[in-house]
């Protein structure tokens, strides 16, 4: 932002929204980094703080704890700490360790949350702990800013001297005060200090029976702290080994000064980054306090402010429980350059002035706003306001004076890309000529290209703001029954003054009110009128696009639930249709089962005296049992899909799913889903589901994992036997018949041979009574003669279906 006096500052109450930073600020130096917070430079740096004050705020959520409190103002020690011989106090150093310390965990928990907060992990990543000046520091310096008896060799002797010369006179002036002869002497029992010597309170009369040296007595002179001669010279040691100490302690942080002064540039860094960080902490919070939201902050455009509430009204409601804030919406930009807000005093026409500028400079610090995270603000080159009445005695300036002062140099700084707020524009004089300035200062501001926001009670500039194609008309809305303001923006229409009907509800005397009615019926103003014509108007528009509104919200409403409707009844479909095919690849899985168990048992021995009959019974059995179960599935309940009934059409070549059949379509689908497919073994009724088309590459369907049927569709027409012994050649004769049944062949060649004819006699044995043989004979000449077998199967249905 280039353009931003502390006029305008002050105006719009920033001053309070740093007091309130400086408040959710847990150190001394963040609360005064919060008290110098300023709209940013750039938008870059705006938008990178409003990120950063949102991770802070997931941290906040998940009550994640950073030592923030624990970060003391170190710049004075650091700037002592520069010149060679300097030595700084224990605490001071103490205080720089305690620092680099919260600067390390802050770091350490940045560095764990990186996941949710990349962009402060970034910044934490900058901190510099100095493990190893903290702990020099640490290893010498006590919490409570004491110099530690292990701080160096030297300092533990002396004050283990210290304590032996102590408990020595302390021992001795025990029993002094314990000795039966001196007790009338001894004012009080107890051994205290006086000049950092110890003493005993002794009587005036002490004389007589003590020898020593009269350190201090009372002030009403009946007391005396006499130092007894037994312990002078003891005390005179004391004072030369506290001096020892003291020459010890300073050289002890002559060297931690020394250890810190190269690394002071890098300590003052890191604990300011840090405090930089605390003040993204305390604007999370604040931010959560006032239930705030991130706008989007645009390079250009319009400044749109959604639910927007003014910082200092919500903390007012968060004192006093219970009270709600109405949130306005504010916009200026897009269509128009220019709102002027109209109504009655105390209707909130500042307010809605004051909100939009103090969260207009709230955004370019890269604050979060309370308002809508729908809310839109542009970076503002600058933001410039003239509010409120600023008459000055000291230099003799009216209201009207102090307005076009300030209003003078607004117009000498305004450029492109600026914010101007302007209160009761064209006040304070002749309303003719107020409100011709006004005009002027509008033109003069449009012109320049600024977005303005403006107050006016003047009806030539409302009428003048209807009819300019940049400016729109706004009002704060107030209820005519109870004759007070609501605090809610209307952008649109103009508003009235209602200054009669506020000086009424205020206890003007009715005369006065009833002429003043009546002077303003017989003014007949030709230009209100006019305005309130337009009002008119504009709320009988605004009352058709409301309920225009609400019509297109209805059917959008009706629409949705005809959507989830339909979404519903697809979802029931696609289930209907999920169960119907396992229910099909159920009942095939069973068939298919049922028909190798029957060939297991046609190919036993026990089985070899059923006859064709027998078999065929038992098929049959089991197509009725299968076409119940498949009928079952296709109920009339449940339509085939409109996309099945196009793929499959009558002449169509289609293969029955998982059985390797193919066949040819006969007759269109029924509306339950049903068709009925000629096979070289007959004609069946399938479900849809249970067909696909053939398109002769093999790939028109995954076949299933439970392959039963053995018949392959390369079973050949002919088996030889020659070479088998006779026990192989039975049962792989055997297992041949079965497969060439399925596959549906009328009658098959067996090659045995001539040679002894063993072969030949085990293939008529097996042949013979065999359930799947019609009939069987020796070939002939063309046919391989007396060394084949002629069989001829029995014709039959495979039952898959329906009927055939």
């Amino acid at each position: 932002m280039d353009t931003l006096d502390e006029h305008t500052l002050a105006l719009l109450e920033w001053p309070a929204i740093q007091e309130m930073l400086a408040a959710e600020a847990a150190s001394p130096l963040g609360r005064e980094l919060a008290r110098g917070v300023r709209p940013l430079r750039t938008p870059v740096e705006a938008r990178s703080v409003q990120e950063e004050i949102g991770e802070f705020r997931i941290l906040l959520s998940k009550e994640t704890a950073l030592p923030f409190d624990r970060i003391f103002d170190v710049r004075e020690s650091v700037r002592l700490v520069r010149p060679e011989g300097a030595v700084l106090p224990a605490m001071e150093l103490l205080r720089v360790a305690v620092s680099l310390e919260a600067a390390e965990a802050i770091r350490l928990v940045l560095g764990r949350s990186r996941g949710i907060c990349p962009r402060l992990h970034a910044v934490a990543s900058r901190l510099d702990g100095q493990a190893d000046l903290v702990a020099e520091i640490r290893g010498a310096i006590e919490e409570t800013g004491e110099v530690k008896d292990t701080a160096s060799r030297e300092l533990a002797q002396i004050r283990r001297r210290l304590h032996d010369l102590r408990n020595l006179i302390q021992s001795r002036l025990q029993s002094l005060l314990t000795d039966s002869t001196l007790q009338p002497f001894i004012a009080e029992p107890i051994i205290t200090l006086r000049n950092e010597r110890y003493v005993i309170p002794v009587k005036p009369n002490y004389r007589t029976a003590l020898r020593g040296m009269v350190q201090d007595r009372s002030a009403s002179g009946v007391t005396i702290f006499l130092e007894p001669q037994e312990v002078v010279e003891l005390n005179n040691q004391v004072r030369l080994l506290q001096r020892s100490e003291e020459e010890e302690v300073r050289r002890v942080l002559e060297l931690l000064t020394a250890a810190l002064r190269p690394k002071a540039d890098s300590v003052l860094r890191t604990v300011l980054l840090a405090v930089e960080l605390e003040l993204r902490y305390a604007a999370a919070r604040l931010a959560d306090k006032l239930d705030c939201a991130p706008p989007s902050l645009r390079e250009a455009g319009p400044l749109v402010l959604l639910r927007a509430r003014h910082p200092l009204l919500l903390r007012q409601a968060l004192a006093a429980a219970g009270r709600e804030v109405t949130p306005i919406d504010v916009r200026v930009g897009g269509d128009f350059d220019a709102l002027l807000i109209t109504g009655p005093n105390t209707g909130g026409k500042t307010v809605a002035l004051k909100t939009a500028g103090l969260l207009s400079l709230m955004a370019l610090a890269g604050l979060h706003l309370p308002a809508s995270p729908d809310s839109e603000v542009p970076f503002f080159n600058g933001v410039t306001a003239d509010i409120g009445d600023e008459q000055s005695i000291e230099q003799s300036l009216s209201t009207f004076s102090s307005h076009i002062g300030h209003i003078r140099r607004i117009l000498e700084t305004v450029e492109r890309g600026s914010l101007v707020l302007l209160d009761e524009l064209g006040a304070g004089t002749d309303p003719a000529e107020g409100a011709c300035l006004g005009i002027a200062i509008l033109e003069a501001l449009l012109e320049r290209g600024a977005l303005l926001i403006a107050t006016s009670h003047l009806d030539a500039i409302k009428a003048y703001a209807h009819s300019h194609p940049r400016i729109e008309n706004g009002c704060v809305e107030f209820d005519l029954d109870t004759l007070r303001p609501l605090y809610r923006l209307s952008i649109g229409p103009s508003g009235r003054s209602h200054a009669i009907a506020i000086a009424s509800r205020i206890g003007l005397s009715p005369e006065v009110i009833q002429r003043a009615n009546t002077l303003l019926g017989e003014g007949g103003d030709p230009l209100r009128l006019l305005v309130e014509g337009l009002e008119a108007e504009q709320r009988r528009l605004a009352e058709e696009r409301e309920t225009l509104a609400g019509d297109l919200e209805e059917a959008a409403r009706a629409r949705g639930e005809a959507e989830v409707e339909r979404d519903a009844v697809r979802a029931e479909a696609v289930e209907r249709r999920q169960q119907a095919r396992r229910e099909v690849d159920h009942a095939l899985v069973e068939a298919r089962s049922e028909i190798d168990r029957l060939l297991r048992e046609v190919r036993t021995a026990e089985s070899r005296g059923r006859t064709a009959r027998d078999v065929r019974e038992r098929l049959t059995e089991l197509e009725q049992r299968t076409g119940a179960t498949l009928a079952g599935v296709a109920d009339p309940g449940r339509a085939a899909d409109a996309s099945d009934a196009e793929r499959i059409r009558h002449g169509q070549q289609v293969r029955i799913k998982g059985f390797d059949q193919r066949g040819t379509v006969s007759g269109e689908p029924t509306p339950a889903g049903m068709v009925e497919i000629h096979l070289p073994l007959g004609r069946v009724r399938l479900p849809l589901e249970a067909v696909v088309r053939d398109d002769g590459s093999g790939q028109s369907e995954i076949i299933s994992p439970v392959q039963v049927s053995r018949a392959s569709k390369e079973t050949p027409a002919e088996l030889n036997l020659i070479g088998c012994d006779a026990s192989e050649a039975a049962r792989r004769l055997d297992h041949y018949l079965g497969d060439a049944f399925l596959a549906g062949l009328p009658s098959v060649r067996i090659i045995h041979g001539k040679g002894g004819g063993v072969l030949r006699r085990t293939v008529a044995e097996l042949l013979q009574g065999h359930p799947l043989v019609e009939s069987f004979r020796l070939g002939d000449y063309r046919e391989g003669g007396i060394g084949t077998t002629i069989v001829a199967l029995h014709s039959h249905s495979v039952p898959l279906g329906g009927a055939a």
